[in-house]
Order: structure tokens, then sequence, then C-alpha cells
């Protein structure tokens, strides 16, 4: 049921129709805008809608099982909309109303589309694509908690309570090697070891040559193994040649060998990893073109940092910053670095589907 002025109703009802469509955006960040696919600007409730970096919307088809909608916009990188400012996420989540005007008589009102927000974008050659979600899809997403081997806080929260805070440091970008990874000398912080507890398990391949390579969590470095037990979450012996049937070997970087014999069985691999200190952390950028722009570190090794994404500008030389340290959220790193495990919000002990599920014998 849509609320349409009578003015409008009688409008629409007339054989020809010159309408215009308008998208009014608001921001995260409080800014507001509006656009048309007019040819010329619309001066609406107080609101210019520009012609400007206006849009064009596809076709929309809308249905009861809150599904993301087909509905998208097409526009070209003018006015308020940049490239940069997409790729920094400053038009995430951004509230969008969709509707119909008559420009020959605004005081008609409006015939409203669709609402809701902006979903994922898509960055063409020279424009954009934007996804409108409808305000049904949001009730898709999950809420509540479920049970996790890792921690479900976010560092430093009012839940993850650690004394003291997140140590976060400045320091000055020395080298660039591209625009999400740079270097700063200063920064000589060296990450824990820690260990893993591997509650899912592994299944021994079937065929040849029956190695497992243990992932640490998040990238980080192998560092040495701690055990390895079998399904009864009995210990296997390790030796430093050939594996018999009960036994493994590994070499250092990870790599876990088995015997035939022990094909399609489940093992629990646990070992020590590092991590890089600001590892799963956040830089924010105090000057330079990326000033007051946030972005997680990837990895951090040596004074090297890796970021998650690319910056939305480039990263020079001399830019200023400060770093936060991260977690992984692993039970390990919560006990051993930053002693912190009263607050830990996970169940690593938790066993897998694996474990649930096997047959016993």
């Amino acid at each position: 049921m849509r609320n349409v002025s009578t003015a409008m109703a009688a409008y629409l009802a007339g054989d020809v129709l010159t309408l215009s469509a308008c998208m009014l955006i608001a921001r995260k960040d409080g800014q507001v805008f509006g656009f048309t696919d007019r040819d010329a600007p619309i001066t609406y409730n107080g609101q210019v809608y520009s012609a400007i970096g206006g849009f064009t919307a596809s076709a929309m088809e809308a249905n009861s099982n809150l599904s993301v909608a087909n509905l998208e916009a097409d526009a070209l990188f003018e006015g308020p909309v940049t490239k940069a400012d997409i790729q920094a996420g400053v038009w995430d989540h951004a509230s969008v109303t969709i509707f119909l005007l008559n420009p020959s008589n605004l005081a008609a009102g409006q015939l409203t589309l669709t609402s809701g927000t902006l979903g994922q974008f898509q960055i063409l050659n020279g424009k954009y694509k934007a996804e409108l979600r409808s305000l049904a899809q949001m009730m898709q997403q999950g809420y509540g908690e479920f049970f996790s081997p890792t921690c479900r806080a976010l560092f430093g929260d009012s839940r993850c309570n650690i004394a003291g805070g997140v140590p976060t440091f400045s320091g000055t970008v020395t080298a660039v090697s591209s625009n999400y990874q740079f270097t700063d000398a200063s920064l000589t912080q060296t990450g824990p070891t820690v260990p893993f507890t591997d509650s899912m398990g592994h299944i021994v391949p079937t065929t040849g040559p029956w190695i497992i390579q243990a992932v640490p969590p998040g990238g980080g470095a192998f560092v040495g193994n701690t055990s390895v037990l079998n399904a009864q979450k009995q210990p296997m012996s390790l030796v430093g040649g050939s594996p018999s049937q009960g036994q493994y070997s590994v070499s250092p970087t990870g790599l876990y060998t088995f015997n035939v014999n022990d094909a399609g069985s489940e093992v629990f691999i646990n070992f020590t990893y590092a991590m890089g200190y600001f590892a799963y952390g956040k830089v924010t950028w105090l000057t330079g073109n990326n000033a007051g722009a946030s972005m997680e570190v990837k990895s951090f090794g040596s004074g090297n940092v890796t970021l998650a994404m690319p910056m939305g500008k480039a990263v020079q030389v001399g830019d200023t910053y400060t770093i936060a340290a991260g977690c992984d959220k692993q039970f390990g790193t919560c006990r051993d670095h930053w002693n912190n495990i009263v607050h830990f919000r996970g169940e690593p002990y938790t066993p897998g589907p694996d474990t649930i599920l096997r047959v016993l014998v």
C-alpha cells in the first residue's frame, strides 16, 4: 500500500507522463545527497537532487522471502561520489529512498518506490554500480551468538576488557611498496609465539603421500610441533624418519606426514605459531592523502605493515599514523600474550562436527 496524493494519482492516470526518478541518500556520517535521472537538477522539500553524477536504476523486483532485492543503480564518478570514498567505505550502509516526481508539479508530492540501504558496490570503468538492500532483507541477518572456538569479542571492547586498553603506537612511513604495504623502521615490536589447539580435527588423506599442512590462524608463521592426537585423543608418536602406523613426522614448515595405515583416520594437530604484533590491528592515518581514514592490518613483521585492503588514495613516505595492536582471537593468544583469559568469549574445547559425527569402533 503506497500513500499517493490525489494530485499525483490523477497525474499517473493520464496518458502522457514525464516522471523523474530521484534518489535520496543519507550517509552514516550525517551528510545527505540527492540525485536524479533528469537532465536538470530538481529542488524538492529543500533538497537539491543533482543531475551531475545522476543515476540509472535497473528494473525492480521484490518478493516476500526477505532476500536481497534485485535493484541496482549505475552512475558515473562525478560530483560527491568518488572511487576513493567508495573504497574507503564512506558510502557503506547509507540509507536510501527512491521515489518518482512530476517535475512540472512538485507540489503533487512523491511516489515512493522503495527504501533501504546501500549494499555491495562494483567499481567499473569510470563508473560504479550500487546494490540496494531492502529493509526486509535486514531480517535475514543472523542475530545472537553461536558457539565458536575463537573469541567473539572485539579486541579492546567492553567485553574483551583488556587491562590498560589496546596498545597503540604512532609512526611515520619510511618506505612504500604498494597502496596497501608500507614500512616503518621504528616498528620493532615482536609478535607472540602462542599455542594452537586443534578442536576441529583433520582427516589423513586416503591417497599418498598422506600429508597434512598445518595452517596457523590468519596467516601466522608455524613455529613448532606440540602434539598429534588420534581420534580417541591418544597421542601419536613423533619420529624423525618415515612414520609407521600410529606415528608421524613433521617438517620445519609444519608439513605433517603419516603412515598409509592411518589413511582416512582423524587426527588433531596441535602446534605453536608466531603472530605479528599488529596483525588484526588497525592503522589510522593522521596526515597525507588518507588523513582521517582507517584500515585493518592483515599482517605485520619486521616493520612491514600489510593492510587488509588498499587505501583509497596513495600512501606516501612521510605520512604519519597511529597503529593499534591486534588479536587473532585464539585461546592461546588471549591466555599467553594478553593474559586476559578470564574475558575470553569462545568455546575452544567444544568438539567439532568431525568428532561428533565420527563412527565409534
